[in-house]
């Protein structure tokens, strides 16, 4: 099972109350990891640049909370560092998770406050893109006592990046939901190509049979997955949902009031290897629970610790690790 030992905790000193630290200190205290606390300070408009020094103020003050913040935590025997951050934020939170080599980044969602209005804000989307480590995304309403997480598989295609996903998901939704003492669904949704069109097109009895052997097929690949967790497709909380995942997915989640969303987000095709992948955007722009979200080891980010890289470069460099990976050679 994948466990963090590496947090970095994004938080919002201005705000009264720190959930998220709750989250953190359990998850740290759990697998005896360190955490990192940090907020970042914008870069100023340039009307207020005129004024001097108010940057560095901001930032000395920010620091002073950080420490406010770090000091119970140090009292639980976790072992603390604060950091503030200075630039993009969403670039910032990634140079500094290069920086420290964190496994794990924890942020509050932003939200409506931000100026893409769903859940995960701009931020949000970009670590999500371009985040080489998890990134568990809390609903900013949301107390981390979570009743019902969710693990999204793809078993459809045999892929070894799906497979390695699917993994993690699974041991992920399965850890946090035991540490949470919460209900925990393993999910795939499925459904049959060109479906619609063949449904107008020939005889019912035709499609019916068509759409049996496809459900056959998905459920012994399922169970195939769930053999080695010592689980099946009959039991309890194990569901697959007949829809596309953009519809399945989020309607699940809001029926089955499902408190935190585990899914990897990494797209295979062309340059959006790089990025978060377009069904799983869509999916996650529906939703307003917590979200984790995983990549594959071989995932390069195109921001590094100094500069922007061409994503045609960090790509080709990712599908380098993993050819060789591939290659007969290669040692697992």
């Amino acid at each position: 099972m994948q466990t963090f030992n590496n947090i970095l905790v994004v938080t919002d000193t201005r705000l009264d109350a720190h959930p998220i630290l709750d989250e953190a200190v359990k998850l740290a205290r759990c697998n005896a990891a360190t955490v990192k606390i940090v907020d970042v300070v914008p870069e100023f408009p340039w009307t207020a640049r005129q004024y001097g020094g108010l940057r560095e103020l901001l930032g000395s003050d920010m620091q002073a909370r950080l420490d406010a913040l770090a000091s119970p935590i140090r009292g639980m025997g976790v072992e603390v560092e604060t950091k503030v951050l200075w630039g993009k934020t969403s670039v910032e939170i990634i140079r500094e998770v290069l920086r420290g080599q964190h496994d794990l980044v924890l942020r509050v969602a932003e939200g409506l406050d931000s100026q893409q209005k769903d859940l995960l804000g701009a931020t949000g989307r970009r670590l999500l893109s371009d985040c080489p480590c998890a990134v568990w995304l809390i609903a900013s309403d949301d107390i981390p006592e979570y009743k019902h997480v969710v693990g999204c598989v793809d078993i459809s295609t045999g892929h070894e990046l799906d497979i390695e996903l699917n993994e993690k998901v699974y041991d992920l939704a399965s850890a946090i939901g035991y540490q949470h003492q919460a209900r925990t669904s393993i999910v795939h949704a499925w459904g049959m190509q060109f479906e619609q069109f063949l449904e107008r097109r020939i005889a019912r009895r035709d499609f019916n049979e068509m759409l049996n052997q496809r459900r056959e097929h998905v459920e012994a690949l399922f169970d195939e997955f769930l053999k080695s967790h010592g689980r099946n497709c009959r039991d309890p909380d194990i569901q697959l949902l007949k829809d596309d995942p953009v519809f399945a997915i989020p309607s699940f989640v809001k029926e089955q009031s499902v408190d935190l969303i585990v899914m990897g987000t990494l797209a295979r095709s062309s340059l959006m290897g790089l990025l978060i992948g377009n069904t799983a955007e869509r999916i996650l722009g529906e939703i307003n629970c917590s979200v984790l979200a995983i990549k594959p080891d071989c995932f390069v980010s195109p921001i590094t610790e100094i500069e922007y890289v061409d994503p045609l470069a960090a790509f080709s460099t990712m599908s380098d690790r993993l050819s060789a990976r591939q290659s007969p050679g290669s040692q697992t």
